[in-house]
């Protein structure tokens, strides 16, 4: 794992050598061209001074002890080209092929040559580029050095600099790292640069929803808990009756009712299963598009016994084929468990009235039955886990709504519950939109 204070150290380090590198090349540059510039002057003005001289004495062309490789050269040929005078070195250059400020190769090194002619002879200067180079160059290295002395200095500062900069950073993570998963609390958020509140105002937020989360679980689990006891107790105790029993009528009573907790206990179980399914908490699955019209031709042929034995009218309204995006299964488990509330809370002979129809921005599940309905002050309460209204005469476990309100949240939509057309039963009509982002599907996911 890189460590971010010392990819910071790194990087800093590294800049601050390249930019002396660019300045040194830069100066490098500059003090070059300005030696040139002076250079050039001087032999201008040498070239001039010696071409205002009367005379020039004379010398041999032999090196003395005193010539020096990059000194400056002196020659002067008369008119007719004879060699008067040199200053340096024992093979004097060429005479340059033009008059003027000019470039010349000799012996594969660069000199720079100024040619002057009037009516009596010809004066030329010379310079080898060498020593302009190393010139240059000298006075680059001298603005340069000084960086490379206090870089230590530069590089411990940097280092401190980082790590008090990331000093926050760090006290984050270590009150993150000492919390027990049962620590919840929200972390401090006072005196926190802006760079890093936000994260730790992400981190809270996250905190939150955990907290919240795990409360609803363990309510859940204690509700669920209390729940089975009762089926799983009436099992016990009519097996031990069963196992008991002296006649045939007594077996068979015990073995009805056990039958009956039996199926009770299994309904159970498989709500509980379909709300883990479909609360916000559970883990998405793929969308995939659902035929509502479909879906609900095929869960009303599956609780149709039931409605023909309470002799209750189903009366189906289709006004086209209706599609929306979503999960299958908890799609499946809203509509079949709103079905199901309807045949199961309808007295014998009435009707129930099952629309599916859209509008533009979404699909409508309308769903009207002629049971006793919901009285307004409780059409809240009834979509909390396994409440159930007071005086209702009902194998219902409490969850049902609750898988409904859940699955309907999952998909952004909306639930609303009222009365039927005719002042009695129920009404409840879902609004499903049929664009969604995967947030609004998912709104446990920060």
């Amino acid at each position: 794992m890189s460590s971010i204070g010392k990819r910071l150290l790194v990087l800093l380090l590294g800049a601050l050598t390249v930019a002396a590198l660019l300045a040194g090349v830069s100066t490098y540059l500059k003090a070059h061209k300005e030696v040139n510039e002076l250079f050039d002057y001087q032999l201008l003005q040498m070239a001039l001074s010696l071409r205002d001289q009367k005379n020039i004495e004379q010398r041999p062309t032999a090196a003395s002890d005193y010539e020096k490789e990059d000194d400056v050269t002196i020659q002067v040929w008369d008119t007719t080209g004879t060699l008067m005078y040199v200053s340096l070195h024992d093979v004097p250059l060429p005479r340059a092929p033009y008059a003027g400020l000019q470039t010349v190769i000799f012996r594969d090194a660069e000199w720079r040559v100024f040619l002057i002619t009037d009516q009596t002879r010809t004066i030329q200067v010379s310079q080898p580029f060498k020593a302009r180079r190393e010139m240059s160059f000298t006075f680059a290295l001298r603005t340069i050095m000084p960086l490379f002395f206090i870089f230590p200095a530069l590089a411990v500062m940097i280092w401190f600099v980082v790590r008090y900069t990331l000093k926050p950073l760090t006290e984050v993570a270590d009150g993150v790292a000492r919390r027990s998963p049962a620590t919840l609390e929200p972390l401090p958020e006072n005196n926190l640069p802006a760079e890093i509140l936000p994260l730790v105002q992400r981190l809270n937020f996250l905190f939150d929803q955990l907290s919240r989360t795990f409360d609803i679980q363990k309510r859940f689990v204690a509700d669920a808990a209390h729940e089975l006891r009762t089926p799983l107790t009436v099992v016990k105790l009519q097996v031990r009756i069963l196992e008991r029993s002296a006649s045939d009528d007594e077996r068979t009573g015990a073995l009805e009712t056990l039958k009956s907790g039996v199926d009770r206990a299994t309904r159970l179980v498989g709500q509980l299963l379909a709300l883990a399914r479909v609360e916000p908490e559970a883990p998405p699955v793929p969308m995939v598009d659902v035929s509502l019209n479909g879906m609900v031709t095929e869960i009303i042929a599956e609780q149709a016994r039931h409605a023909t034995e309470k002799r209750i009218n189903l009366v189906i309204k289709d006004d086209g084929p209706v599609s929306v995006t979503g999960e299958s299964d908890a799609l499946r488990a809203m509509i079949s468990n709103l079905i199901e509330n309807a045949i199961l809370y309808t007295m014998p002979g009435g009707t129930i009235d099952i629309a599916v129809r859209q509008n533009e921005r979404s699909a409508l599940i309308d769903i009207g039955d002629t049971g006793p309905g919901i009285p307004p002050d409780e059409r809240e309460r009834v979509f909390d886990r396994f409440y159930r209204r007071q005086g209702m005469d009902s194998t219902g476990c409490g969850l049902g709504l609750a898988i409904v309100k859940s699955a309907v949240s999952r998909h952004g939509g909306t639930i609303l519950l009222g009365e039927a057309e005719n002042g009695k039963g129920l009404r409840v009509v879902i609004e499903l939109p049929f664009h969604h982002s995967y947030v609004a599907l998912n709104p446990h996911i920060v």
